[in-house]
């Protein structure tokens, strides 16, 4: 596994890793002056991959998307003293110990050409992360669409394969009905996230870098942002990952 920019010259940098059996996403992103966010630090870097992320620019901030996603935010910090570690509001009572230091509001953190959005309505809290540096933006879009070539490896698999979530891109129907209250304002923040074509890194999953493939997206989306009743899979409009 190796940082792999997510298009040419978007300065979007993502490295999929295991944890607990799934695999994820995390992504690099710059901020302003050289400054990077890490947003889903992973686990388990070889010396060789953290230079190669010391070399695109100097860590400043540790993002945690949700209270999932915490579990290389000690590593991290460690390596990182001076780096700050961020969480969406609903998140943060449930990660705070992690790491030693006070995770901050997500809220408090900007920049020139990224844009930090918490997903609301989720028990865990969610972020979306949109960076406008190249011809095309790239969004990390946190759990609604996941795009897994196959099914996690822990007991949770046949939640995925009988809810029609995985393996494929799909709507990741075990997040967006157990832990989202609103699911139209849900889908509706992640359908204002793909208005501009982007690039897209799931949280769990193959990157859609292709034009056209956020129009793909939206057409998983959008009934989901039009329903109050969610709670049925359907298999219909997923289709395999590339």
């Amino acid at each position: 596994m190796v940082w792999q920019e997510v298009i040419e010259n978007s300065n979007v940098w993502v490295y999929e890793y295991v944890a607990n059996g799934y695999k994820a996403n995390a992504i690099a992103l710059p901020l302003d002056d050289s400054a990077l966010a890490i947003v889903s630090p992973p686990i388990g870097l070889s010396d060789s991959d953290f230079a190669a992320i010391e070399a695109k620019g100097q860590v400043t901030a540790l993002i945690a998307p949700h209270s999932g996603h915490d579990l290389g935010q000690a590593e991290w910090q460690a390596r990182y003293p001076d780096a700050i570690p961020y969480a969406p509001s609903a998140a943060l009572s449930q990660i705070k110990h992690v790491g030693g230091q006070p995770f901050m509001p997500l809220s408090k953190l900007s920049a020139s050409n990224v844009k930090f959005r918490e997903v609301p309505s989720t028990k865990k809290g969610g972020t979306i992360a949109i960076s406008r540096q190249g011809e095309r933006p790239v969004v990390y879009l946190d759990e609604l669409i996941i795009n897994w070539t196959s099914l996690p490896d822990n007991w949770t698999k046949l939640l995925f394969w009988l809810t029609g979530s995985a393996p494929g891109l799909g709507v990741n129907r075990v997040y967006f009905n157990v832990l989202c209250s609103d699911k139209p304002a849900v889908a509706q923040t992640a359908l204002e996230a793909l208005s501009e074509d982007p690039a897209i890194v799931p949280a769990h999953g193959v990157p859609l870098i292709h034009r056209g493939d956020a129009a793909r997206l939206q057409a998983l989306v959008e009934p989901l942002a039009k329903s109050s009743d969610n709670s049925t899979p359907d298999k219909t409009r997923r289709s395999p990952a590339p």
